[in-house]
């Protein structure tokens, strides 16, 4: 089984990188999240020694299996911080632009706090919606092979459009496999990154009346604020909603924190419809 570590490798530098992405990440495509976080890398390698601070990105083209080609540029360094642009282009075509605040970890600030985590079980003892969903529900995206989600709710709302909820909310536990934490501090902050990409969708869907799936929503942008790195936390609780959509456009907002009940990360996308039906009908 591919992992997140080898599947976001880069090399090369500097300024100059290259990377290959995989189609074991694919959702409709290979999942945004995923390519996000080769980009931190590569911000990660411009900028060895920092932790991300932030991260926002532009999701150009969705690109195929294969190589791919990054360049990093330096925006503002100060002896604290460390501003990088990461552009990545696939046979000189545009996939992404992100922007990524990185800084010096351990900076004196303000003392740590964080907003408390949503009431509910921890993972141990939950089950995974891959024992919960009857087989004809069962995910078969390759992206799923990688994670395990746990639902806080293990009997409400499993299966769309059977079991539709009032809210476009998502509250699970998360964990990558077959390594579920990792010491690279762009790495860790990627577990969060994908979270966060992949999650407001599956909220938004569950308030749907029943009926056949019309649309899917790719992400054009995302926003994540890095609180915390908490590469011993195995898990990670994700908690999801979709407040709008409108227009052809889908919004989505995360948090995650980490198994001790510290916030990890927060973020927002904005995703836009496209149509499942076939051209004409």
């Amino acid at each position: 089984m591919a992992d997140l570590a080898g599947d976001t490798q880069v090399t090369g530098g500097p300024g100059t990188w290259s990377a290959k992405v995989s189609g074991e990440w694919d959702l409709w495509g290979p999942n945004g999240g995923y390519l996000a976080t080769i980009a931190l890398r590569a911000a990660g390698e411009h900028a060895p020694g920092l932790r991300p601070a932030s991260l926002e990105c532009h999701f150009l083209r969705s690109p195929a299996p294969g190589g791919a080609e990054l360049t990093t540029v330096s925006l503002r360094v100060t002896g604290r911080a460390h501003s990088v642009r990461v552009s990545m282009a696939q046979d000189g075509s545009p996939v992404l632009e992100a922007l990524v605040w990185l800084v010096e970890p351990g900076l004196d600030g303000l003392p740590q706090r964080s907003v408390a985590p949503p009431a509910g079980p921890p993972p141990d003892g939950l089950a995974s919606y891959e024992e919960l969903l009857p087989p004809a529900h069962k995910y078969r995206e390759p992206f799923w092979q990688h994670v395990e989600e746990r639902p806080l709710n293990q009997t409400r709302h499993l299966i769309w459009p059977e079991d539709p909820s009032e809210d476009s909310v998502r509250t699970s536990w998360l964990r990558f496999r077959p390594e579920p934490c990792f010491t690279d501090p762009c790495l860790d902050a990627g577990r969060s990154v994908i979270a966060a990409d992949v999650f407001p969708f599956l909220a938004a869907v569950i308030a749907l009346e029943p009926g056949p799936l019309t649309h899917i929503a790719p992400t054009i942008s995302l926003s994540v604020s890095f609180h915390a790195l908490r590469p011993d936390s195995e898990w990670l609780l994700v908690h999801t909603e979709s407040p709008a959509a409108g227009d052809g456009l889908l919004a989505g907002r995360t948090s995650i924190w980490a198994l001790n009940g510290d916030l990890v990360a927060s973020s927002r996308v904005q995703m836009m419809c496209r149509s499942l039906r076939p051209r004409g009908s």
